[in-house]
């Protein structure tokens, strides 16, 4: 019998501790590479009682909770594994690339940070506990700027607007290289030679396969062009081409 990857032996572990211990229990924050692979091992086992938590609606990167039979998600409260501390520059606005590279420098793993997000001055990053303490504690400059860090209220966090552009096109096939020709504007040959190249990714994994099956639901990236994600099949045309939909984020 083929061996579990390494993320889903980890789930596996959660799972039965949660179940022995009749306890909550948790991954550290995920890729979104890394929760496409569990929601799909999840989906295909038909384990329920877990859900994806990132600290606001939206998040990118999230924790994997899997709770015992006398809990739901509407009892968990979140605030007992995780934290959002707000952390104020002075003066000057330091990036994203600035904030995590202070908080990695004080010893934290990344997988313990979620998202960053960032307004102007102030910088709101969500985290596993008791990581919070620590940047509380210890950060008092983040690249040459310094800053005050606090607590903050979950309900403080706003998710970034993220603009879209709705998309109508045909495909003679759900091939991956007609749709991401199709999505990007490109023309097959182009779209093929940026798959070859490694520059093209199909639910967050670089995709070499020129033929892979795109469905419903699948989120589609090229480098340098953006990501876009398919909403699904609307109609076929008279030549027999499948209408489809799609989000393309700007």
């Amino acid at each position: 019998m083929a061996k579990e990857p390494e993320l889903i032996r980890r789930c596996m572990d959660l799972i039965e501790r949660s179940e022995k211990t009749q306890s909550v229990t948790h991954t550290s924050f995920l890729t979104p590479a890394e929760q496409y692979e569990i929601s799909e091992w999840l989906n295909y086992t038909g384990i329920s009682n877990t859900y994806f938590e990132g600290g606001y609606s939206g998040s990118e990167r999230t924790a994997l909770f899997v709770l015992p039979s006398w809990c739901d998600m509407t009892s968990l409260d979140i605030s007992e594994y995780m934290s959002a501390v707000k952390i104020t520059a002075g003066f000057g606005m330091p990036g994203h690339r600035d904030y995590l590279g202070s908080i990695l420098g004080l010893g934290i793993k990344r997988e313990w940070i979620g998202d960053i997000l960032i307004d102007k001055n102030n910088a709101f990053v969500l985290c596993l506990k008791p990581a919070d303490e620590l940047i509380i504690s210890t950060l008092d400059h983040v690249s040459r700027y310094g800053v005050k860090t606090d607590h903050a209220d979950f309900s403080s966090i706003v998710a970034p607007k993220k603009s879209v552009k709705s998309l109508i096109f045909t495909v003679q096939s759900m091939r991956f290289d007609a749709i991401v020709g199709s999505l990007f504007g490109l023309s097959r040959s182009h779209a093929v030679k940026l798959i070859a190249a490694g520059a093209a990714s199909l639910n967050y994994s670089v995709c070499f396969k020129n033929d892979a099956p795109v469905k419903e639901g699948d989120i589609i990236s090229v480098r340098g062009l953006g990501k876009a994600k398919l909403i699904g099949q609307t109609g076929q045309s008279r030549k027999g081409r499948t209408f489809l939909s799609a989000e393309r984020y700007l």
